[in-house]
């Protein structure tokens, strides 16, 4: 069944300590490259290079591999032991992990079930999304080596937000071509599947910021040509540093933490100034303008408003 974009967003409890043998992380990591392989025969399915009920049958024995090692983690958490990675953070990276295989074993049974000769663009599209977010995922997932995880997952939120963006225009096409009503709901129900497997994708990238944000080992943050260095408290712009004060930088870390997604404005004055702050709320807009006059213009990236709702840190074009 195809994930439920309502269900809970459980977040770790108890920061890990990432480092030596895990059973638990090498648990996560064979879902990783589950994922990964199922993602890999969906794009060639869909790009006609392997027969439709061929590759639904490797992604189906997939999908049953990533259910045994869901099985395993969750009878293992049931034993107390000592865990490098909280009980309440494995508990909910291994729920979403299984979530994405279900849902990618899901397209492919859509795929079969309709006998699919040829995937539109947009499904094309959304399955090149998922592989690629697959390929993130895989990388993430290695959890020994927590340096340039952030790299991984605010990639992860670009594509969350890429496959929003495809399978709204999917959906308008479907309509607009006046596409037969079995041919609009069999598309619109493949790609919103697919679809929702990227939501679950960021779903895993949030839980493993908290899990890295928790523990302190959120050093460096990177966009563009913007890198932030958090031990060092320090900003550079293509390799030059620049003087931020203790708010502009603290402003420019929620952003960078959240790039491509909008941060509300109550939590930025909020999370800077203190949740007791009652002072005009027109200083955050002048930090913010001193800050993009510091970092925009060289930086490769751009702090957009959202009219009534905050700011978001975006790549620039």
């Amino acid at each position: 069944m195809p994930p439920d974009p309502h269900s809970p967003q459980p977040v770790p409890t108890t920061p890990p300590r990432p480092e030596g043998g895990s059973p638990e992380v090498d648990l996560l990591e064979e879902m990783g490259k589950t994922i990964l392989q199922s993602a890999e025969v969906l794009v060639e399915s869909l790009a006609g290079r392997t027969p439709i009920g061929e590759g639904w049958q490797t992604i189906r024995d997939l999908e049953h591999k990533g259910d045994a090692v869901a099985r395993d983690m969750f009878e293992m958490l049931m034993t107390p032991r000592p865990t490098l990675i909280a009980p309440d953070a494995l508990k909910a990276l291994t729920g979403y992990l299984d979530d994405i295989l279900d849902a990618i074993e899901a397209a492919a049974a859509r795929l079969a079930i309709h006998r699919v000769r040829r995937a539109i663009p947009a499904a094309r599209e959304l399955g090149q999304i998922v592989l690629e977010s697959a390929q993130e995922l895989r990388q993430a997932l290695e959890l020994r080596q927590t340096g340039e995880l952030f790299v991984h997952t605010r990639t992860l939120h670009r594509l969350e937000n890429r496959g929003d963006d495809v399978l709204r225009d999917a959906i308008g096409t479907l309509f607009s071509r006046r596409a037969s009503a079995r041919d609009i709901v069999k598309w619109k129900d493949i790609c919103e599947i697919m679809e929702a497997s990227t939501d679950r994708c960021e779903d895993v990238a949030n839980v493993l910021e908290t899990i890295l944000t928790q523990t302190g080992r959120e050093e460096r943050l990177v966009a563009g040509r913007l890198t932030m260095d958090l031990s060092r408290h320090d900003v550079q712009v293509a390799g030059a540093a620049v003087a931020l004060s203790a708010k502009e930088f603290a402003l420019l870390h929620l952003l960078l933490r959240h790039q491509g997604k909008v941060v509300r404005r109550e939590r930025l004055l909020g999370e800077v100034w203190g949740q007791d702050y009652f002072g005009d709320t027109r200083t955050l807009d002048t930090h913010i303008g001193w800050l993009r006059k510091k970092v925009e213009q060289t930086a490769g990236v751009r702090i957009v408003a959202v009219r009534g709702v905050g700011y978001r840190l975006d790549l620039g074009d």
